[in-house]
């Protein structure tokens, strides 16, 4: 019973411990970003109410409440498979008000484009990339698109793609087909970063795989923070996959 008694106190403890620390990150990054938005000024602060997102889509219910990301992930994504920003657009799908737009745009990207169906999300960051300051911008090519990400017509160019887990997993294959559709036309280096969305990673790799005929390859997985990312290569030739 003694036993028992001490193994209850340790999962308790344990327990106490996580959610101490899931508060303490959760207050860390809200400052962190509160500073980050008044330093650039910009507004990439989440929080906004459901009815004020000016959504006109039939898949508004299906989309996941933005979250932004912290300054440092798109770097951090990159250096994990020492991936490079030259000769690749990229491409944040469900960007919200832009912050890892903001981070893309000191990369030397060919492109960066953001993808959000909220038109108030679409407007905000519009207006971040346009007067965000204290930055070195190496892409001057930004352009925010208000679209449903399942109507997205897929770039024939290299692309690294985003995901910052932006909405259901129903909605996620529809787009990740689009995704494949388009490489198997034109195969080119392809790279997704999927951050935030490790509940779905088991469904998504599977979909991939089955989708690409076996060419797509999990390049990374590791831990930013208490958050997961995990990144899928669909490579350019036959070459990549040996």
């Amino acid at each position: 019973m003694a036993t028992t008694d001490a193994e209850t106190a340790t999962t308790l403890l344990r327990n106490i411990k996580n959610v101490f620390r899931a508060r303490f990150s959760w207050w860390i990054k809200r400052g962190s970003g509160i500073i980050f938005d008044w330093l650039h000024r910009v507004d990439t602060g989440g929080g906004i109410a459901v009815r004020d997102l000016e959504i006109a889509s039939a898949n508004r219910d299906k989309g996941i409440a933005y979250d932004p990301c912290p300054w440092s992930t798109l770097r951090e994504s990159l250096g994990l498979i020492a991936l490079r920003a030259e000769g690749f657009t990229f491409v944040d799908i469900g960007c919200g008000k832009g912050k890892v737009l903001l981070s893309a745009m000191v990369l030397p990207f060919s492109r960066i484009v953001g993808v959000e169906f909220s038109s108030y999300l679409t407007k905000v960051a519009e207006r971040n990339v346009a007067s965000v300051r204290l930055i070195t911008r190496r892409c001057p090519h930004v352009q925010v698109i208000c679209s449903d990400a399942v109507q997205y017509q897929i770039p024939e160019e290299p692309i690294i793609f985003f995901f910052a887990n932006p909405f259901r997993y129903e909605i996620m294959e529809v787009v990740l087909d689009n995704i494949v559709r388009s490489y198997l036309k034109k195969p080119r280096p392809i790279f997704m970063m999927f951050y935030a969305t490790s509940s779905i990673i088991p469904q998504i790799s599977e979909f991939l795989s089955r989708k690409s005929g076996g060419r797509a390859l999990l390049r990374g997985s590791s831990l930013l923070g208490l958050r997961s990312i995990n990144i899928f290569e669909l490579p350019q030739d036959q070459e990549h996959l040996h």
